[in-house]
């Protein structure tokens, strides 16, 4: 069977989009650094954490310094508490939480979002960060 021309166009249009969302996850201690494209303006993003720490007597929460770098090198600082739930076993605690909701930036372009665990709990396993893209209201 022959797949008209135009048909195949629009398959791998669809097929090429963009992903709603991205995921990133940094192995280790820390501090890890995440390199963000904020540079759509038709866009803001959601931005959320996550973790694993295997360890019996894993805290119930873990302290995070998070430092925003604009593309003109300006930079912020804030901390955050990232609470750790019940995980899946004994010696297991997982997270999954939401850091900021709706960021649309006033300076468009790549920024970095480096993250430092000031005291990290034995067993942390890493930091991820999870990007969603929805369309500016």
């Amino acid at each position: 069977m022959k797949i008209p021309p135009l048909i195949s166009l629009l398959l791998l249009a669809i097929a090429c989009s963009q992903p709603s969302s991205t995921e990133t996850f940094l192995r280790g201690p820390g501090p890890y650094e995440f390199a963000l494209d904020l540079s759509d303006s038709t866009a803001v993003w959601d931005v959320s954490f996550y973790t694993r720490v295997d360890a019996p007597d894993a805290p119930p929460e873990m302290g995070l310094c998070a430092t925003w770098t604009s593309p003109s090198a300006e930079s912020f600082t804030d901390t955050v508490y990232l609470p750790l739930s019940a995980g899946t076993s004994f010696f297991s605690q997982e997270a999954c939480v939401p850091y900021r909701s709706g960021v649309s930036p006033a300076e468009r372009g790549h920024w970095t979002l480096t993250v430092d665990v000031p005291e990290p709990p034995s067993g942390l396993r890493g930091l991820g960060l999870v990007m969603t893209r929805l369309e500016r209201k």
